[in-house]
């Protein structure tokens, strides 16, 4: 079973769901698991504490834990007999409830989007898990945990598509399909925040390690120590260099078989080579689209994007990415393709000239306030001063990063914290558009700008000009 087929609609549907179904018999065991996660640290407790003080025999314990275990598969067991779903005028109709009783009615109205999901379990047996999400939802409104392929597709058929009859053999419609290459996905691998970080902090681990043992960092001593310990440091580096790999290995787990799909007004991204998720956003509820260029990518001319979805809401960046690597060139001919309203090319203007000190005194002050103590109390604190001209630095750094751009209805705006983030916005999508200032900044003619999102996404931009200002406002008034 190949794990490109695994998710594939299926091209026949069976009849309508509206007699009350019960889950696969695989979902007793998935509640059973899921029962012994919830609780696996206080048994483990308990065992040790049992072990440890009263001193009760192996045989007991393994009674014990036996006991425990049908105890939880009885109970994933009623759960599992306790819990039905229908569809019902229009509705998705959840019951369930050992001890209380629960019925959830879900109109199809209020449904985003139903993804399809696949653990390890699922895959063995070809089964999927269904999550329904809703309009400004932070969490499933239902979650079905095992459901054959053609139950979970039909279901899905019946509560995204309006006026759905009973028939079979529904005709596909025709899809545009891309799918990203294993190149792709390790360089993302290897270029994520997450591979940055880890060997960022082993190497500041190995500078406290060699503080600890008593080398000061003076750089001619430094090299020297180095010279004498190469085979450790090169140890070090091969270390250092297999764990960037198993972070990027990590990543095309995670992501790989990334394909994502246009089918009529909806997207569809599916991913994961152990755990296979699908997800599944309507091209109406996205607001926003996201740019976000690391450290490592951006001066590789790379990017990843990314949406905003309302309906999501703030549960996670991988929830709404869109394509995990693609060339700057590259960017408005994919947009193009499957986000054909998203694909514009935008000239960013910079921030005022006069703005730049003011991005510096952000990153200087913050940084001086710990270093003053550190220059009177601590040995060789004079090093901390390098702390405020490196974050002078960075405030220069945020600043000629930050820009914005309009055009006919769309906007851009780019800013900076470590990784530089564009976003692209129509006009009629912001929920809400504000200006203001500080009295730093009316001394200084300037004013600030924010949007908020449906998505709950906030961004904008500090140290604008007032005429600019004004040129946004009449952009925003214009939806």
């Amino acid at each position: 079973m190949s794990s490109g087929t695994v998710l594939r609609p299926w091209p026949g549907y069976p009849a309508m769901l509206s007699e009350p179904r019960r889950l696969h018999l695989l979902g007793i065991l998935l509640s059973s698991l899921q029962l012994l996660k919830d609780f696996f640290l206080p048994l483990v407790i308990y065992f040790i504490t049992s072990i440890s003080q009263k001193g009760f025999s192996t045989a007991w314990l393994l009674f014990t834990g036996t006991v425990i275990i049908l105890a939880v598969l009885v109970w994933g067991g009623l759960g599992w007999y306790r819990f039905t779903y229908r569809v019902e005028n229009d509705a998705l109709v959840v019951e369930q409830g050992v001890l209380v009783h629960k019925r959830s009615v879900i109109p199809r109205e209020r449904i985003q989007s139903i993804d399809l999901n696949q653990g390890l379990w699922h895959r063995i047996f070809n089964l999927v898990a269904v999550q329904v999400e809703t309009a400004g939802g932070s969490s499933p409104e239902a979650l079905l945990s095992a459901l054959t392929l053609a139950d979970a597709e039909t279901l899905r058929h019946e509560l995204l598509v309006p006026g759905v009859e009973a028939e079979t053999n529904h005709a596909e419609p025709a899809a545009l399909l891309k799918s990203a290459a294993f190149s792709e996905l390790f360089l993302f691998g290897a270029t994520s925040g997450g591979a940055l970080g880890l060997v960022v902090s082993l190497f500041s681990g190995a500078l406290t390690m060699l503080d600890d043992i008593g080398i000061e960092l003076d750089w001619q001593q430094y090299i020297t120590w180095i010279w004498d310990q190469a085979n450790l440091v090169y140890l070090v580096l091969l270390v250092l260099l297999a764990l960037w790999l198993l972070t990027a290995l990590g990543m095309v787990l995670k992501y790989g078989g990334f394909t994502l799909t246009r089918t009529n007004d909806r997207l569809q991204m599916v991913y994961g080579l152990l755990q296979r998720r699908q997800v599944s956003i309507p091209i109406g509820r996205i607001q926003a689209v996201r740019l976000v260029e690391g450290v490592l990518r951006q001066p590789l001319g790379y990017l990843s994007i990314y949406v905003e979805s309302a309906g999501y809401g703030q549960k996670g960046r991988e929830k709404t990415l869109l394509w995990p690597l693609v060339r700057q060139r590259e960017l408005v001919s994919l947009l193009g393709e499957f986000l054909p309203e998203f694909a514009w090319d935008i000239p960013l203007q910079p921030l005022p000239a006069k703005a730049g000190r003011r991005y510096m005194l952000r990153g200087f002050i913050p940084a001086l306030l710990p270093a003053l103590p550190a220059l009177v109390w601590l040995p060789r604190g004079e090093l901390a001063m390098a702390l405020p001209l490196l974050g002078a630095l960075w405030g220069f750094w945020v600043y000629r990063s930050a820009g914005w751009g309009l055009r006919d209805n769309m906007l851009a705006v780019r800013s900076r914290s470590l990784v530089r983030t564009t976003f692209i916005v129509p006009n009629r999508k912001v929920q809400s558009f504000s200006i203001g200032s500080t009295p730093w900044q009316r001394r200084a003619g300037l004013l600030s700008f924010e949007l908020d999102l449906a998505s709950q996404a906030s961004f904008g931009l500090r140290d604008i000009y007032p005429t600019d200002a004004e040129t946004l406002t009449c952009w925003f008034k214009k939806r």
